[in-house]
């Protein structure tokens, strides 16, 4: 190989993950000699840390994880690293939620450092966001004394564009400051709010500079709209075969193979192979 170090950031969910929820012995054994080569391996995840460490352990890497779609990046095996953490203001996310509670949205999840709070059960969230050492609590949102916190997830009523275009006139009135986005999940009724300058790519930015990586030696790899601007900023980004096919064009390139079938491994033994010869 080169002797170069590579950042290679990966997507967990539809790209690492297959639709079991696994990562194949093969991929952590790829992942494991690219490590030891001296690349460093990001799992960059919209889900809760205490949702990432099992895979994160598993791999058995050493690295920083990038969480909650770039608004907490840690690394819980070296004590020196300076953790990155953005947290949305709750005198917004308060307001937003009376407006639209009951309307356009039916249940609300929000987390901070220790809680969960939350105004239904909700299991899908709970897979992202688990419940493990963490108090839950389970109230109207606006009745809580509440801490900011690092994410802001409703679950619409439907996925029609109609409810889409009434939550989101009522989200821009409100942003007044123009401080933070709606990003629609796809293929679900969730929705999400976010800083506008916090991304997976914002804080994979960070970690590149810490590390000093060129930006040329970034390989990105995933599969949906959390993933826009991580894919849109790095030359050499892969789009998962399974997808959101409308990304195709924030993506260079596109894996052969997709989740369930090593898509990610597949295309870094090319990308390795044709930087060795």
């Amino acid at each position: 190989m080169e002797n170069k170090k590579y950042l290679i950031a990966l997507d967990l969910d539809g790209t690492l993950l297959n639709d079991n929820k696994e990562i194949t012995t093969t991929t952590k054994e790829f992942l494991n000699k690219l490590e030891k080569e001296g690349n460093l391996i990001v799992i960059c995840s919209g889900r809760a840390p205490r949702s990432i460490i099992e895979y994160y352990d598993f791999l058995d890497i050493k690295s920083p994880v990038i969480s909650y779609n770039g608004a907490l990046a840690f690394d819980s095996k070296d004590k020196n690293f300076m953790t990155i953490s953005y947290k949305i203001d709750t005198s917004f996310t308060k307001k937003l939620y009376k407006e639209i509670i009951n309307k356009e949205v039916t249940s609300i999840l929000a987390e901070d450092d220790n809680h969960i709070y939350c105004d239904k059960e909700d299991d899908f969230l709970f897979a992202f966001f688990k419940k493990e050492n963490m108090e839950v609590i389970n109230r109207n949102f606006d009745e809580n004394d509440i801490s900011s916190t690092y994410i802001f997830v409703m679950k619409m009523k439907d996925e029609s564009d109609e409810t889409k275009e009434s939550l989101l006139n009522k989200f821009n009135n409100l942003n007044i400051e123009n401080r933070y986005k709606l990003r629609f999940w796809w293929g679900c009724p969730y929705c999400e709010i976010h800083f506008k300058k916090v991304s997976k790519a914002n804080t994979l930015e960070e970690l590149r500079v810490l590390e000093n990586i060129d930006k040329e030696n970034v390989l990105v790899f995933g599969d949906a709209d959390n993933d826009i601007e991580m894919l849109s900023n790095y030359k050499n980004s892969f789009l998962m075969k399974n997808g959101n096919p409308m990304l195709k064009g924030f993506a260079n390139n596109v894996t052969e193979f997709d989740n369930n079938n090593d898509g990610v491994i597949r295309e870094l033994e090319k990308f390795f192979n044709k930087i060795n010869h």
